[in-house]
């Protein structure tokens, strides 16, 4: 599955839940014309501050849509960032018992918000991975491939890892993939 990448330019300051509701709009208004499976990446490098309404406005909010997400799947992956971004995030995500990918400003894996150990260990090598399948995958995590399925139907279902046959990939692999097809002359790995 080649998931379609759609980025978007946020305000630099996500203050009020007026705000946070219009970027949100604007991004599920992105995703709707969308007619596949679709990856909304929000990078958050220039964005300064961002208050707990606007963190559940946008990001648990966004979450929820990419869980809920019919007939289409939709995944998000949020970018760049900062210590500053992570109390308000991790707060909106974990109170709904939610959770969400993303990457530091440092280019680091995070995982975000509310999620089972052994299903965050898994996000966490499928991640430095890439892609894997569920035995290579239980190898690596010294677990029982029955054990894993689990916690792997867990990560699908909340949108934080896209399933493409037997092949677990995680949503920065498949940024990449994305970034590989849009320009001509890149080896993909």
């Amino acid at each position: 599955m080649r998931p379609t990448v759609a980025r978007t330019e946020l305000y630099s300051y996500l203050v009020t839940r007026h705000t946070g509701r219009t970027v949100r709009t604007n991004i599920e208004e992105q995703l709707a014309r969308v007619e596949r499976a679709a990856l909304a990446v929000l990078d958050l490098r220039h964005v300064p501050l961002i208050d707990f309404s606007c963190a559940d406005e946008v990001v648990a909010k966004l979450v929820v849509l990419s869980v809920d997400a019919r007939p289409h799947r939709r995944f998000v992956l949020f970018r760049g960032l900062a210590e500053h971004h992570l109390e308000p995030i991790e707060s909106a995500l974990t109170r709904q018992g939610l959770a969400a990918a993303a990457e530091s400003d440092r280019g680091e894996p995070l995982l975000i918000g509310s999620l089972e150990p052994r299903a965050a260990a898994a996000w966490r090598e499928i991640w430095a991975l890439g892609h894997v399948d569920v035995d290579a995958l239980a190898e690596r995590l010294d677990e029982r491939a029955e054990h894993l399925l689990e916690a792997l139907d867990d990560l699908e279902a909340r949108a934080l890892v896209i399933r493409d046959g037997d092949i677990y990939v995680s949503l920065g692999r498949a940024l990449d993939d994305a970034a590989a097809e849009e320009e001509p002359g890149i080896d993909r790995p």
